[in-house]
């Protein structure tokens, strides 16, 4: 771009150009491994940073060459793309950005940074400062199906782009619907660039087609492409001490996930293995016993999660706290009827007394969300001539003036969609490998639930999407009850909030 483009361009943005700050790279980089280094200087126009937990690929890729392109660019705009925003602020990439890479930028350079701010439509962005003496930005958004990413990116032109833990996302529309909006920005000097990370998964997932088949022809690789496995052993002066024997021991009783978080393979799961099987560690996800049951804590809701049905029924006792800087799901109770009718005249009942020995075993008065699949709500039962919900909700308060404290039981309705089940499923397992999981060992029923819930996977072909619909069997309703607060409150109109912002220690009553 010469320099009446950037005066023209600086007019319309109202910036200034600074053509005495054009000096070429900075005298100061990051300390980085020689992998990452690569993924630094990279110039492809699509690069892929898989590895397993800890290898900095996330830190390379959604940190400092996002940050140095920011730096480098007259007019840039990155947009940084995760399912759930939780995922990066809370301690995930976004959260990195601001107490870990930008500062280390100021002290390097002099790059300047505002704050966290937030958009008109909510989106979570950071001014700096570039070598021109304007500024370019970075946007947080968060789109957890990839049903939704075409309408959500088509309001950006971004000249650099960031999915972060990009095999957790569902469709390749992630990488084809934002790779469209790429190469628009007046005022970019380097490559405009799509950029993710991820840890391996199998041959059969559309990130392997992207980054591995696709970019091969006649027996050579597209240079547009660059991809790289990074190893955690390279990256073990920059973790915490004791990190890569946590996750080697993670992996230790599991092959498939040894080869692809150890080797870095990218292998298929066998067809008939627990959906959560490489996920659900019983030392990291369980506290407590049958005997020893964990308590919620009286500084948030409590959430309900319901499946109602005619001869199956499942309600999970749950919070959304805060812990250790993450927010994380406390599962610490349950009711689960499986094969039985229970009539709802008898069923809502037994979940109002339980609800009011909560109240008296942590002596506090909650306040108490119930959340169902929609389901309950537009699926008329010709044998009552009524819907569930309106069935619950009338019992619930022709019986409330018996529980003190009470108020009557209103559901709420979960999203549900085209490929909800899986999103579920996919939300679930984030949330076990981001450690934003606990589940109370007096939960009989979904313990079991998570060592033996398997998908509808065929053993003569393979698909990881139906890897992550769940068979039907006992153990479905349980499940299917415990996520629907999930996709509630991560992707649906509820919104995390809690009546105290500190870490939780969570009790453990004999």
């Amino acid at each position: 771009m010469g320099k009446l483009d950037k005066d023209l361009l600086a007019e319309r943005l109202g910036q200034a150009v600074n053509e005495d700050k054009t000096d070429d790279t900075p005298p100061w980089t990051p300390d980085l491994t020689p992998t990452q280094q690569e993924m630094f200087d990279s110039s492809a126009l699509y690069i892929l940073g898989y590895g397993e937990r800890g290898t900095g690929k996330t830190y390379i890729l959604g940190g400092h060459k996002l940050v140095r392109h920011l730096w480098e660019n007259f007019n840039a705009l990155a947009v940084l793309i995760v399912g759930i925003r939780s995922q990066a602020t809370m301690g995930g990439v976004w959260h990195k950005l601001q107490t870990e890479i930008i500062p280390l930028w100021e002290d390097g350079i002099g790059m300047k940074a505002t704050g966290e701010r937030q958009d008109s439509q909510k989106n979570l962005y950071i001014d700096v400062t570039n070598r021109f003496g304007g500024t370019s930005r970075v946007v947080l958004i968060s789109v957890p199906y990839g049903a939704f990413i075409k309408d959500r990116i088509k309001g950006f032109e971004p000249s650099y782009v960031f999915v972060d833990e990009l095999t957790n996302l569902d469709t390749p529309d992630y990488f084809d619907a934002v790779v469209q909006q790429l190469g628009r920005r007046p005022g970019i000097d380097s490559p405009m660039q799509y950029t993710a990370a991820c840890n391996p998964d199998g041959p059969s997932h559309w990130v392997y087609k992207r980054f591995f088949e696709k970019p091969l022809s006649k027996g050579k690789y597209n240079d547009d492409y660059f991809v790289r496995h990074l190893k955690i052993e390279d990256n073990l002066k920059h973790l915490p001490p004791g990190y890569y024997d946590r996750i080697m021991e993670a992996v230790s009783s599991d092959p498939i996930e040894e080869a692809r978080m150890v080797r870095g393979e990218w292998i298929d799961r066998p067809a008939g293995d627990a959906i959560y099987k490489p996920y659900f560690i019983e030392g990291v996800h369980i506290m407590g016993s049958e005997k020893q049951r964990l308590l919620p804590s009286i500084h948030y809701p409590i959430i309900c999660g319901w499946d109602p049905g005619s001869v199956n029924n499942a309600i999970i006792f749950m919070q959304n706290i805060i812990m250790k800087g993450k927010t994380t799901w406390l599962v610490f109770d349950e009711i689960v009827h499986v094969n039985k009718h229970i009539p709802y005249t008898v069923l809502v009942p037994e979940v109002m007394r339980k609800m009011m020995f909560w109240n008296r075993e942590c002596d506090h008065e909650f306040n108490f969300i119930h959340i169902s699949d929609n389901s309950a709500f537009n699926q008329f039962r010709a044998k009552t001539g009524s819907y569930d919900v309106k069935d619950i909700e009338h019992i619930s308060q022709s019986r409330v003036e018996h529980f003190e404290g009470l108020d009557p039981i209103r559901l709420k309705a979960a999203p549900k969609f085209s490929g909800s089940v899986e999103a579920r499923v996919r939300l679930l397992v984030a949330k076990l490998q981001n450690e934003e999981f606990i589940l109370s060992g007096s939960c009989a029923h979904l313990k079991k639930m998570f060592f033996n819930l398997v998908s509808e996977q065929s053993k003569k072909t393979y698909d990881p999407n139906i890897g992550f619909k769940p068979r039907r069997s006992i153990y479905v309703h349980a499940h299917d009850a415990m996520t629907y607060p999930i996709i509630y409150y991560d992707a649906g109109p509820g919104a995390f909030s809690s009546v105290g912002s500190k870490t939780e220690i969570i009790e453990i009553n004999a």
